[in-house]
């Protein structure tokens, strides 16, 4: 699957932030003027694999998933397993209020799944205080530097 499709696919699913849908967009035209970097385009790939997991392991040739485990994993195993995915935040030379931002995103990301609207009220308020509690974290930080 080639990069055009990716971000097409990404374009449409619901459960992609329209900010990420800006930056993909950008990423698209950077491919298609051939100036995409390497690492933006490991992005693009690990978004996907993130968004569509069934349908990046059914590539020939692919190596077979790997069965899901109820057991705990290992903290250093799933570091691994997710180097490959660089987040928005990873890309170099950002200045400190884009890195903020970059962090708002992925930490919205990682709180807030595609289905929060699936789960309990409990569990949404839940994370809504997680978030909430992280975003005020990161505004301390916003103080500290403009200060």
């Amino acid at each position: 699957m080639d990069i055009e499709q990716r971000v097409d696919d990404l374009l449409k699913h619901t459960g992609v932030w329209d900010e990420t849908k800006e930056t993909l967009r950008d990423l698209l035209a950077e491919h298609k003027a051939g100036t995409l970097d390497r690492e933006d385009a490991k992005y693009i790939e690990g978004l996907h694999k993130k968004m569509f997991p069934g349908r990046n392991a059914a590539a020939p040739g692919a190596p077979a998933p790997k069965p899901a485990s109820q057991a705990p994993r290992d903290v250093r195993e799933v570091k691994a397993d997710n180097d490959d995915v660089a987040l928005p935040s990873a890309r170099p030379g950002l200045a400190a209020d884009e890195l903020v931002a970059a962090l708002r995103q992925d930490i919205a990301d990682l709180v807030t799944p595609s289905n929060i609207s699936d789960r309990s009220e409990a569990e949404q308020t839940l994370r809504r205080d997680i978030l909430a509690a992280l975003h005020a974290k990161l505004d301390e930080f916003d103080v500290k530097d403009e200060g």
